[in-house]
């Protein structure tokens, strides 16, 4: 039996000339006259949405966004001529298409069919990237270069064993994910707390990490339990550690020695069970020598010490890492976005001062800004692109795929100036649909006046 296709639409004879076109091709089809009316209707087991942006009651474009929040299901959107700012909107929102009224039986069918071809692709390769990332992948880290398999054995030795961790790498290497995977592994099944040192002003941080009894300092109207207390019988991870005051670091260290803890103003000492990861990007060796951080309390921490190696040191671990963000992209709006070749090739090239913090940055803004499921040179960071070799590249420099959006570029560019402009007439001279060159016109970004 065929996928399920909902039609939503308010004029009743565009909704029949619908269900009947594609009862026809074989679909199994519904139409309703309102979202209302059909949302009882929709669920995972929904092959294909068409809704018309303009509805009695709820709208297309809110729709929209209450079809994402129930189902993974593609959408294509019906609209008036000269609405394509409405269905520009629709895509932003989360529709996977749109075409424009009147209705081309044609291209409604390929449409459809290419539709619904694209869903099942999109399962069977949501399926293949999860097994492929998965044996890259160590307990929810991914990671497949030489320092991070290093890491990863080295974890699995040491997890379950009761003795400090420091983490040192640079910032964005991914030092709390290596830290939940001590924890994950480890024995502790209880709390997993992290206190950033850097952002709690120094006054603030005593009270933070032990706590303190009503009346201990102006302010304290109630007692508070400290993050040492919260996180018992499971993990602390003192992030960026290096920040810490002499006087902290002190007290943390009779901490770590007996194992308890005093909340201000209180003389109560409090047994706390805690495993402590500590972690830092910057040179505590150093600085130790130099005498800002205590030799001892660094020997404390530092019983195992784990380097998390920078970003352009992983060359193996970019482009997997660019697979699982689109992957999950994908799962959260239904679009199968993958990246072109001359993309690859600079994502690759580019030395990654941010690390991993940047490249989630990077990939997250470019599955939004591409047009189409297919992220290009042209949707990366200006900063990514400008010195790559690739935008000076000759034909000989580039892939087929590069060379033949060359020559579909310049073969719009001129049967448009042919036509004077005219969309429809180019298009027609093209031997493409209207709908198709306007879509080549904003990917390429050119210039129709």
């Amino acid at each position: 039996m065929s996928e399920k296709i909902i039609i939503v639409e308010d004029d009743g004879g565009v909704r029949f000339f619908l269900e009947e076109a594609l009862k026809d091709e074989g679909y199994n089809t519904r139409a309703f006259e309102s979202y209302e009316e059909a949302s009882f209707e929709i669920g995972n087991d929904t092959g294909l949405i068409i809704m018309d942006i303009k509805l009695p009651g709820m709208d297309g474009l809110t729709a929209i966004e209450d079809i994402r929040k129930r189902a993974d299901v593609p959408i294509l959107i019906i609209t008036a001529h000269g609405t394509k700012k409405n269905a520009m909107d629709a895509i932003r929102r989360g529709a996977t298409d749109f075409f424009i009224k009147p209705i081309a039986l044609d291209e409604l069918k390929v449409m459809v069919k290419r539709v619904l071809g694209t869903r099942k692709l999109k399962r069977e390769l949501d399926l293949s990237k999860e097994e492929e990332l998965g044996q890259a992948t160590f307990h929810g880290v991914v990671g497949k270069s030489e320092g991070m398999r290093t890491i990863f054995r080295n974890v699995e030795k040491f997890a379950d064993k009761d003795i400090t961790v420091l983490i040192t790498g640079e910032t964005g290497v991914g030092k709390e994910a290596i830290a939940r995977l001590i924890h994950k592994l480890s024995k502790r099944g209880k709390e997993f707390v992290v206190v950033n040192c850097a952002s709690i002003p120094d006054n603030l941080l005593e009270s933070e990490l032990f706590g303190y009894e009503k009346g201990a300092f102006t302010g304290a109207y109630q007692q508070k339990r400290g993050k040492f207390e919260l996180a018992h019988a499971g993990t602390i991870v003192l992030d960026e550690i290096g920040e810490m005051s002499p006087y902290l670091q002190a007290k943390l260290l009779r901490v770590i020695e007996i194992k308890e803890i005093e909340r201000l103003g209180d003389v109560k000492k409090r047994k706390v069970d805690v495993r402590i990861i500590a972690t830092t990007n910057r040179d505590l060796e150093r600085e130790m020598k130099e005498g800002g951080f205590r030799e001892d309390l660094y020997y404390r921490l530092a019983q195992i010490h784990v380097i998390v190696p920078p970003l352009r040191e992983r060359d193996e671990d970019v482009l997997l890492l660019v697979e699982h963000l689109l992957l999950d992209t994908s799962r959260e709006t239904g679009r199968l976005i993958t990246v072109a070749d001359d993309a690859r090739r600079v994502l690759l090239d580019y030395k990654w001062p941010g690390n991993v913090r940047e490249l989630v940055n990077v990939i997250k803004r470019a599955a939004i800004m591409c047009d189409g499921d297919r992220i290009t040179i042209d949707d990366l960071p200006l900063h990514l692109r400008s010195d790559h070799a690739l935008t000076n590249a000759t034909y000989s420099d580039k892939s087929l795929d590069e060379a033949i959006s060359d020559l579909e570029r310049k073969m719009i560019v001129d049967a448009l100036k042919q036509t004077r402009g005219l969309q429809s007439k180019a298009a027609k001279l093209l031997g493409i649909s209207e709908r198709s060159i306007w879509y080549r016109i904003k990917k390429y970004n050119i210039d129709c006046t």
